[in-house]
C-alpha cells in the first residue's frame, strides 16, 4: 500500500503572496500620520506621530498594497449620526476614497491624525499594520504569509489581501475573522456617566487605537504561522494567541522614542502605565472607570477587597476559560524579566551619571541622559520582541502551552546567540518559575535542560536537498521561489518521510507521527519555509523550518499532532519538536473539547465582554 503524503493548503503562500518589491525608482519608505497612543490619552505631549512605512503604490481607490486593503464603504448609520454631516458631506466621502499617492498628501504623510475624519481611520490601521508586519519579517528571517484563506483566494482569482474594515461593527469590539480574513473594527458609545477623559456617550473608534490594530493583526500573523495553532487543545492554546497578541502590541510601543523618552521623564523609568497598559480609550469608554485600561504588562494579585499585591497570579491558579485573564501569566512573566533588564542597564547609566555630575543631586534627569534610556529601553525591547516572534518558529504545530513557549524562546536565542550577555533568558526563566508555570519533562531549570532535546551532530538525520546549497533560488531568506523550487523541497522532504514509513522507523514517533492505518490518516506536509536570521554579534544564520502534521479519525471528530522541523544549514534535522499523534492522553483531551464544542475543534477570535472583560 502506498503512503498517503499530502501537500497542505499553504506550502505555496510565500511565492504566491509577498511585500511589493521595490523598483529602481523607488523611495524606500512612505511617511504616514498615526496616533502612537490612544487619542483619549491625557498628558501624552506628542499623541501622534508622522511614521515610516515601507514604501508601495496602493492607488488611487482606496488603500490598496500587495498585503493590506482598506476598504471603502459607506458610512453606517451609527458613526453618521455621531458625525453630524450633510449630506454633501456623506456624498463626498463616498466617492472620494482616500488617495495617499496623491503627491500633496504623499508629501505631507497623509492624513493628520482626527477622530473626526473616518478616512484617517484607514489611513491609521494601514500604517500600523504594515509595521507589525515588518516586525515579523525582520525577526523571522522571511516575509510571514496569511492564514489558508489567503490560498483559496487565489484558487478564486482575487488578491490575498487582508481585508481592512474600519467601521465594521457596532459594538465595543474588534477581530480577525480567520474564515474571511479579514480584520473587523467596531464603533460604540461611551457610558453616560464616567471618565472625565471622555465626552458620555461619544463615539470610541476601536480603529483609532495603536493597541487593538497591532493586537488583531497579530491575530492574523499568527494564524499564517502555523496550520493547527488554533485547535483548542487546553485553556493554554487560545490563552496564548491573546498573550502573544497582547505582547507584540506593548512592545510596538517601544517603536517610539518621544514615548519612551516621556514616560522616563514623567516617571523616572519605564514603570509607566503609558507604556506598560493597553486600550486605555477603550476600557475608560467600557467600564466608566477613570484610568482603566484593556489590559495590563503586569498582572498582580487581587484578594478580595483588598488592592493589588506584589504578588503575580500563579498558573495554577489562573482562570481555566477566560483566555484574557489567563494570558495576563504569560504576559507579565516576559514583561517583568524585560523590566528587570532594563533596570540593570539603567542603573549602570544612572551610577556613571551621578559619577560624571560628582554626586551632585540633581531635581531632575538631564535631556541627554533621558535619551541614553529611552535608547537602551528601545534596543532590550527590541530584542525582546524578536525572540517572541522568532520563537513561533520552535513551537510544536499544535497544542502549545505556555512551558513549551517558554523553551521554544529559550531554544530559538540559544541557537542564535550562545552567550546570554544581557541575562534576558535567566530573567525569563526565574519570571515563569515565580509563576509556577508547567514547564513539562524538564530535569532543572537551566538553559541546557529547558532547551528542546537536539540528536548529536552524529546522529541527526540529514534530508538530501533540504540542505542550504542546494536551494535554487536568491537564498537570502526573503527573496520569492517559484512553485518549481517549493515543489523540488516538498519531494525531498516526501522521500525522506516515506522512507521512515516504509522501515516504521524509531524516527517516526520522535515526529510526532505513527504508520497509516486504520484510525491514523494521511501526513500532510503543511509549510516549509527557508529562513535567515542575525545574531545580536551580526552572525547570520541559515537554515529550514518544517511543518507537519497528521490526524486522527475518532468518533467526536478529527484530531492532529505533528512535529515541527528545524533544519540547519546542512540540511539536518536539528529539532523535532513534536505532540504526539497517537499519545493517548492527548487524544482524549482533544476528543473532550471536540464533545463540548459540538464538533468544531477551532476556538473563535470574536469574544463577548461586558464592562469588566476585555475585547479580543
Amino acid at each position: 500500500m502506498t503512503e498517503q503524503i499530502l501537500f497542505g493548503d499553504r506550502l505555496f503562500l510565500p511565492v504566491l503572496m509577498a511585500p511589493y518589491r521595490l523598483g529602481e525608482n523607488d523611495p524606500q519608505h512612505r511617511k504616514l500620520w498615526i496616533y502612537v497612543l490612544d487619542p483619549a490619552g491625557i498628558g501624552l505631549k506628542k499623541p501622534t506621530q508622522c511614521v515610516d512605512v515601507l514604501y508601495e503604490p496602493l492607488g488611487e481607490k482606496g488603500i490598496r498594497g500587495a498585503l493590506f486593503e482598506v476598504e471603502h464603504a459607506p458610512l453606517p448609520n451609527y458613526l453618521l449620526k455621531h458625525l453630524d454631516w450633510p449630506d454633501r458631506l456623506i456624498q463626498e466621502f463616498e466617492n472620494k476614497p482616500l488617495h495617499l499617492d496623491e503627491p500633496r498628501l504623499a508629501m505631507s504623510g497623509g492624513i493628520e491624525p482626527c477622530t473626526g475624519t473616518p478616512l484617517f481611520a484607514g489611513q491609521m490601521a494601514y500604517a500600523v499594520c504594515q509595521r507589525v508586519y515588518e516586525s515579523f519579517a525582520d525577526a523571522l528571517g522571511r516575509y510571514p504569509t496569511w492564514g489558508p484563506w489567503a490560498a483559496h483566494r487565489i484558487r478564486n482569482g482575487e488578491a490575498p489581501t487582508l481585508r481592512i474594515q474600519p467601521f465594521a461593527l457596532e459594538e465595543a469590539n474588534a477581530y480577525y475573522d480567520a474564515d474571511s480574513g479579514t480584520l473587523k473594527f467596531g464603533v460604540f458609545e461611551t457610558v453616560p456617566d464616567g471618565s472625565s477623559n471622555l465626552l458620555p456617550g461619544g463615539v470610541v473608534m476601536t480603529t483609532l487605537s495603536h493597541d487593538i490594530i497591532a493586537h488583531e493583526v497579530t491575530h492574523a500573523l499568527l494564524d499564517g504561522m502555523r496550520a493547527h495553532f488554533r485547535v483548542n487543545t487546553h485553556p493554554d492554546v487560545p490563552a496564548f494567541h491573546e498573550g502573544f497578541a497582547d505582547l507584540v502590541a506593548l512592545f510596538q510601543h517601544f517603536r517610539y522614542p518621544s514615548l519612551v523618552e516621556q514616560a522616563i521623564e514623567d516617571h523616572g523609568g519605564l514603570n509607566s502605565d503609558m507604556l506598560l497598559e493597553l486600550g486605555r480609550e477603550f476600557g475608560e469608554a467600557l467600564s466608566g472607570v477613570e484610568g482603566r485600561s484593556l489590559r495590563h504588562a503586569i498582572q498582580q494579585t487581587v484578594l478580595p477587597g483588598q488592592h493589588p499585591i506584589n504578588k503575580p497570579l500563579i498558573y495554577t491558579e489562573a482562570p481555566i476559560n477566560q483566555p484574557h485573564k489567563r494570558a495576563g501569566i504569560l504576559v507579565s512573566a516576559i514583561f517583568s524579566a524585560y523590566l528587570q533588564i532594563y533596570q540593570r542597564r539603567a542603573k549602570e547609566l544612572l551610577r556613571l551619571a551621578n559619577f560624571a555630575t560628582h554626586g551632585e543631586q540633581q531635581r531632575a534627569l538631564p535631556s541627554e541622559l533621558i535619551s541614553l534610556l529611552a535608547n537602551e529601553a528601545t534596543v532590550i525591547a527590541e530584542e525582546f520582541l524578536k525572540v517572541c516572534i522568532r520563537a513561533i518558529d520552535y513551537c510544536p504545530p499544535l497544542d502549545v502551552r505556555f512551558g513549551d513557549y517558554l523553551r521554544a524562546i529559550i531554544t530559538a536565542d540559544r541557537m542564535l546567540n550562545k552567550e546570554d550577555g544581557s541575562g534576558m533568558r535567566e530573567a525569563l526563566i526565574r519570571e515563569f518559575r515565580r509563576r509556577n508555570v508547567d514547564l513539562g519533562k524538564v530535569r532543572d531549570l537551566s538553559e541546557y535542560s529547558l532547551e528542546w532535546n537536539s540528536p548529536s551532530p552524529v546522529d541527526r538525520p540529514q534530508i538530501p536537498g533540504l540542505a542550504w546549497s542546494q536551494l535554487r533560488f536568491d537564498n537570502d531568506g526573503i527573496t520569492a521561489q517559484s512553485i518549481t523550487e517549493v515543489e523540488r523541497q516538498a519531494g525531498a522532504l516526501d522521500d525522506f518521510l516515506r522512507l521512515q514509513l516504509e522501515q516504521d522507523s524509531h524516527l517516526l514517533s520522535e515526529l510526532g507521527l505513527t504508520r497509516i492505518n486504520g484510525d491514523f490518516g494521511p501526513i500532510t506536509i503543511e509549510s516549509l519555509r527557508p529562513v535567515a536570521r542575525r545574531a545580536r554579534n551580526g552572525r547570520l544564520l541559515h537554515g529550514m523550518v518544517a511543518e507537519i502534521s497528521q490526524i486522527c479519525s475518532t468518533p467526536d471528530g478529527p484530531v492532529w499532532g505533528g512535529s515541527t522541523l528545524v533544519l540547519t544549514e546542512e540540511g539536518s534535522i536539528e529539532f523535532a519538536i513534536y505532540k504526539r499523534v497517537d499519545n493517548e492522553e492527548r487524544l482524549s483531551a482533544q476528543r473532550k473539547n471536540l464533545r463540548l464544542s459540538a464538533g468544531n475543534p477551532h476556538f473563535s477570535f470574536k469574544h463577548g465582554h461586558d464592562s469588566h472583560d476585555s475585547h479580543d
